[in-house]
C-alpha cells in the first residue's frame, strides 16, 4: 500500500549531485510519506516526557520541550549502509525553533563512522566534521540531503550543494551502528519541527537477497495483536513431543520491564505449529528444551539455585539499597518504585518438593547478580550448575561466575569469564551445556563489541576454564536443541540488518560451531527488537522455533518457523 509505514520505491540515484552514491545508477530508496491520508505516526512520544509527536495537517510535528536526560526522541531506520559503495538520506522538513546540538536533526552511520547534521534556525551544521551553512530554515520547508561514501560527505538543500566534506567523515560509529536517523536527538537540546517526507537508501533488500532464508521455512504467527507488545514466548510440550504450548507476556506498554498491566499469554498447537489456538489453561507434566529448574540430588532430596530476578520496592526504602545495590527506576511499574537486580540462593526439599529450606549465597550478594532461564543445568557428578552475571560495583563491566550445590545447602562460586580492561559487558544470558565426555561449556551474550558471543570450556567440573571469542554473531544463545543424529542446533536472534533469527549447527556437541554455514531462518524483522528463540525437534526430523518478532508495521508479536537442518533427510 503506498500509504504504508516504509514504502520502498525505486528512484535514480542520480536526480540528487553526489556520483559518489550510485554513478548513474538506479538505487533503491525507502521513504516514509507523512503528507497522504493514512499516513502512520513514526514513533510514539513517551507519556512522562515532554515530547509531542503527531501528524496534523499532513506533517509530522515534532517538539521536544525538556532538557532532562530521556527528553528526546530520535526515529532511527536501518539502512545497510555500504561504506565502500556510498548512501545518501533526504528529508524535506521546516524547522520552528532549535536551541542547540541535535535539536532538530538528520543522522547518519554506515557501520565504520557516523555523524549527524543539525538543523539550526540560522544555519545547518555537521557536527563531528564542524562544517556549517548559513541559511534561515524557519522560512520555508526545504529539502535536505546527505551523502556519504567512505570519509566523504555532502549536504545538498533544495537541489544545491551546500557543504562539500572531502576526509570529514571519519568519526567511529558507536558499536558498529547504520542506520539513518531524524527527529530531536539530544537531551540538552529542545526543538520543534515539521516533516513532510524523509527518504533514505535502503540496502536491506539487497542484503536480503546475500543472506537468503533457508529453504523449505515456514513462517506462522502464533499471537498478534495491534497495540499489544508481545515478548520473551516460552514453549512446553506435552512428551513424547505432543500437544504444544507457548507460554509469553501481553503488554500495552513497549518495554521488557514489568508492568502493572500485562497479562498472560497462553497459544496452543496440535500439529506441530502450523496452527494455534488460545489455550484456557496449562495442565502438568508438560516437559521444555532446558533442564528443570529443580533437581534431584543422589540422596533423592530435591534442589535448585535460584536468583532474586528484579525486586520492587517503594520509594520510601530507596535509602536502604543506594550505593550498595544498581538502582532501577523504569516508570513502568508503581509510581516512584524502584528496582533491585541483586542475590542468589540454594533450596533443599526433602518431602517431593513440597517445602523448601533457603540458604542465600554470600558471594551473589553484590551491586547486580542475575541469571537467565537457559544458564543452570545438572551435572553427571550429581551437582547442579547455575550461571550468574554479577557486577561488583558501577564501574564494573560484569563477570561470569558459575555457583555449584551437591545438597542444595551450601554453594561454590568459581569465577569463569570477563574483560580485565572493563571494556566488554559480560551479561547474564548465558547458556550451559555438559558433552557426555563430561566438559562443560556456557556460551555468554557480551554487549561493547562486535556482538560474537564468548565461550568458555570446562574439562575439570568446573574448577578451570579456557575463554574465547566464537565465530557467532547475535545473542542470545536461548534456542539450544539437540537432534537425532547427536548433532547440536543453536537459535539466536540476529539483531543486525537484515534482521531475524539464525542457527548454527555443532558436530561436536557445542565444543565449536560451524559459522561456515549460518542458517537463515527469518531475515525479515523490522529492527533488532525480536529474537529470544526456543525450539524443539518434532517427530519428523522438523524444527520447530518459536521467537518474538517485530514487523513492518512495528507490531511486536510472537511467531515460529519451522524447518529442517540443510542437507537433513
Amino acid at each position: 500500500m503506498k500509504d504504508a509505514l516504509t514504502s520502498l520505491v525505486i528512484v535514480a540515484a542520480n536526480v540528487w549531485g553526489m556520483a559518489s552514491v550510485a554513478d548513474g545508477q538506479a538505487a533503491e530508496w525507502a521513504r516514509e510519506d507523512y503528507t497522504v491520508p493514512g499516513a502512520r505516526l513514526p514513533a510514539q512520544a513517551s507519556p512522562d516526557k515532554p515530547l509531542t509527536a503527531e501528524i496534523v495537517d499532513g506533517v509530522f510535528r515534532l517538539a521536544d520541550n525538556g532538557s532532562s536526560s530521556g527528553d528526546m526522541l530520535a526515529v532511527a531506520r536501518f539502512w545497510c549502509a555500504d561504506p565502500t559503495e556510498g548512501a545518501a538520506c533526504r528529508a524535506k522538513v521546516k524547522v520552528v525553533r532549535c536551541t542547540g546540538l541535535a535539536g532538530v536533526m538528520l543522522g547518519f552511520s554506515d557501520g565504520v563512522h557516523e555523524d549527524l547534521l543539525t538543523l539550526y534556525e540560522d544555519r545547518i551544521e555537521l557536527y563531528r566534521a564542524g562544517l556549517k551553512h548559513a541559511m534561515d530554515t524557519t522560512d520555508a520547508f526545504h529539502e535536505y540531503q546527505v551523502e556519504i561514501r567512505g570519509t566523504d560527505a555532502f549536504v545538498s538543500v533544495d537541489g544545491r550543494q551546500v557543504i562539500a566534506g572531502p576526509g570529514v567523515f571519519t568519526y567511529p560509529a558507536h558499536n558498529g551502528r547504520n542506520h539513518f536517523s531524524f527527529g530531536a536527538g539530544a537531551s540538552a537540546s529542545q526543538g520543534e519541527s515539521l516533516w513532510q517526507w524523509v527518504a533514505w537508501t535502503n540496502g536491506l533488500e539487497a542484503a536480503r537477497r546475500k543472506e537468503p532464508v533457508v529453504a523449505g521455512a515456514e513462517h506462522v504467527v502464533i499471537y498478534r495483536q495491534e497495540g499489544v507488545y508481545a515478548p520473551f514466548p516460552t514453549l512446553r510440550w506435552e512428551p513424547p513431543a505432543g500437544q504444544i504450548y507457548v507460554l509469553f507476556s501481553k503488554n500495552t506498554m513497549r518495554t521488557h520491564f514489568e508492568t502493572l498491566d500485562s497479562t498472560p499469554g497462553r497459544m496452543t498447537s496440535r500439529d506441530g505449529g502450523r496452527t494455534w489456538q488460545e489455550a484456557g489453561s496449562i495442565p502438568a507434566g508438560l516437559v521444555g528444551p532446558r533442564p528443570e529448574e529443580i533437581a534431584t540430588a543422589k540422596d533423592g532430596s530435591r534442589i535448585r539455585i535460584g536468583q532474586n530476578w528484579r525486586r520492587w520496592y517503594p520509594p520510601q526504602r530507596r535509602g536502604e539499597f543506594e550505593g550498595k545495590y544498581a538502582i532501577a527506576t523504569p516508570g513502568t511499574y508503581k509510581p516512584g518504585w524502584f528496582a533491585v537486580n541483586s542475590g542468589g540462593w540454594v533450596q533443599r526439599s526433602e518431602d517431593g518438593g513440597k517445602t523448601f529450606e533457603k540458604t542465600d549465597i554470600p558471594e551473589l550478594d553484590t551491586y547486580v547478580s542475575c541469571s537467565s532461564p537457559w544458564s543452570y543445568i545438572p551435572l553427571r557428578d550429581g551437582r547442579l550448575l547455575r550461571a550468574f552475571m554479577v557486577l561488583s560495583g558501577p564501574g564494573d563491566s560484569g563477570d561470569v561466575f558459575a555457583a555449584f550445590t551437591r545438597d542444595g545447602r551450601t554453594a561454590e562460586t568459581v569465577r569463569v569469564m570477563g574483560d580485565p580492561e572493563e571494556k566488554l559487558r559480560f551479561t547474564e544470558e548465558t547458556l550451559v551445556h555438559e558433552t557426555s565426555g563430561g566438559a562443560i561449556w556456557m556460551l555468554t551474550r557480551v554487549e561493547g563489541g562486535d556482538d560474537r558471543l564468548w565461550q568458555a570450556v570446562s574439562r575439570d567440573g568446573g574448577r578451570t576454564w579456557s575463554v574465547q571469542k566464537t565465530g557467532v554473531r547475535g545473542h542470545p544463545p536461548s534456542g539450544l536443541v539437540a537432534l537425532a543424529d547427536g548433532r547440536l542446533v543453536l537459535t539466536y536472534g540476529y539483531r543486525h540488518p537484515p534482521f531475524g533469527i539464525r542457527a548454527v549447527i555443532s558436530n561436536d556437541e557445542g565444543l565449536t560451531w560451524d559459522t561456515d554455514h549460518v542458517v537463515v531462518l527469518r531475515n525479515d524483522g523490522a529492527g533488532y527488537d525480536l529474537g529470544y528463540p526456543c525450539s524443539m525437534q518434532l517427530g519428523d526430523g522438523t524444527i520447530l522455533t518459536v521467537y518474538y518478532f517485530t514487523d513492518d508495521e512495528q507490531v511486536t508479536h510472537v511467531a515460529c518457523t519451522r524447518w529442517r537442518v540443510p542437507g537433513s533427510p
